[in-house]
């Protein structure tokens, strides 16, 4: 990419570990949400009430580690093969259906996501950078990429350079 400037590193998205975590977290989602369920359908059988609300949060606990373990091995497959590749004067974006050029300029903003939790870091949730382009599409690097916290790092700099 020789209209990027000299190529400085290149940065692997790792698919398998992406499908792993999202199969584990459907795994244990799926028994959480069922007790839950259980267990609210024999309060309602025996006519009893009270811990409602706690069986909600169980089950839609379950639920949402499983839609989440699904998103993460959806990633997976249509994501296959995204790599990051970072040159002097922007990045090259590859995944399996596609390839995108970002020169410096065709970046509109760069937002952190990052957030700090156990569920975060075991769902790729540690390192959140989403890059908006100028063209309206948007670029996001989470804790799969190697090396994404230096990624997203080096972005922000070179953007936070042009802007100022």
């Amino acid at each position: 990419m020789t209209e990027l400037g000299a190529y400085i590193e290149r940065f692997e998205t790792n698919s398998r570990s992406r499908a792993l975590r999202g199969l584990a977290a459907m795994a244990i989602g799926a028994p959480i949400a069922f007790v839950g369920v259980v267990l609210f359908l024999m309060g309602q059988e025996a006519g009893a009430s009270g811990g409602e609300m706690f069986l909600g949060v169980v089950i839609g606990g379950g639920l949402g580690l499983m839609l989440m373990g699904a998103w993460a091995c959806w990633h997976a497959i249509s994501k296959r093969g995204e790599t990051f590749t970072l040159y002097e004067q922007g990045f090259v974006h590859t995944w399996s259906r596609s390839t995108t050029v970002v020169p410096w300029n065709a970046v509109e903003a760069v937002i952190d996501h990052t957030k700090k939790n156990i569920l975060a870091k075991a769902l790729g949730g540690d390192v959140g950078c989403l890059v908006k382009l100028t063209d309206g599409k948007k670029i996001l690097i989470n804790g799969f990429t190697e090396g994404a916290a230096l990624l997203a790092h080096d972005i922000s700099e070179a953007v936070g350079r042009r802007h100022a």
